[in-house]
């Protein structure tokens, strides 16, 4: 990052948008926005990529365990991102979508290469980037009354977190249509159908509660042994997932350099609430 893209993650770095709590071997990450639906502002996918890159070098945290304060896990981006930006000429629009690829390179790489165990609690709503993120974790607890939302290409936006790739595996290429290009929302119970989510609960307390005896359940086992599991497991796919994150890179770069990429955004989305 440099002139462009510097400031605007220091200026929305959020101090307390992250709650980290240490129980044992586990770091708790609890996304803490809940006035703003837990959107993320650009400096939180900075903060993110540093409590991740902390833990994976923690001998004291063998897993780390994602939740998020109040009534939704995630709104995804805050839409605010780029009203932040003033982008006059081609070299600036250039110079932004260049810096803004390798802050969300880094982010693919943190949670792409995490080398520990990967849990998430999901309740309501999960939308945007963190809807593919969560295809990477080990494990996906969701409540019943939780759905995840990948509006990006409605935004006029591209495919974020591999899930060219992802999706398609694990949902078949129609209802991965459905899903990117008709924004469907994927149901708690249709996400533990197709592998996605793993187990679901009534309520959030009960969500935790298990996902906690998961962790102290993996908290007794060998690290290397979880570790070399987790490696082995995804190594063959490794190869394929980086080169889908760099075509996802490759297509959202045009997007993100082109003229009145603001305006776009802000005509998509009016289109977007005029159908719901």
């Amino acid at each position: 990052m440099s002139q462009i893209l510097a400031p605007v993650v220091e200026q929305t770095t959020v101090p307390d948008g992250f709650i980290l709590e240490q129980n044992s071997k586990t770091l708790m990450v609890t996304i803490n926005r809940p006035n703003q639906a837990n959107s993320f502002t650009l400096g939180m996918y900075l903060q993110l990529i540093e409590i991740l890159k902390k833990a994976a070098e923690d001998d004291t945290v063998d897993i780390v365990l994602v939740k998020g304060n109040g009534k939704m896990f995630s709104s995804g981006n805050d839409m605010k991102n780029f009203s932040l930006f003033t982008l006059s000429t081609e070299e600036q629009r250039i110079q932004f979508a260049t810096e803004l690829v390798e802050l969300i390179r880094e982010l693919n790489n943190s949670i792409l290469h995490f080398p520990k165990t990967l849990i998430a609690c999901c309740h309501n709503g999960v939308f945007g980037f963190l809807f593919p993120m969560l295809a990477l974790f080990d494990q996906v607890f969701v409540t019943e009354d939780c759905y995840f939302v990948a509006p990006m290409i409605q935004l006029g936006q591209g495919h974020e977190m591999f899930s060219s790739y992802t999706f398609p595996r694990l949902f078949g290429h129609s209802k991965s249509y459905s899903l990117m290009v008709n924004g469907e929302r994927l149901l708690a119970k249709d996400a533990i159908e197709c592998g996605f989510a793993q187990k679901m609960f009534k309520t959030k307390e009960e969500m935790y509660s298990n996902a906690q005896k998961l962790c102290q359940s993996i908290e007794q086992m060998d690290r290397n042994s979880v570790m070399n599991g987790k490696l082995l497991m995804r190594e063959a796919l490794m190869s394929e997932l980086s080169k889908a994150g760099e075509r996802e890179l490759k297509v959202n770069f045009k997007i993100w350099s082109q003229e009145n990429l603001l305006e776009n955004v802000m005509k998509h989305m009016m289109r977007m609430r005029s159908r719901l």
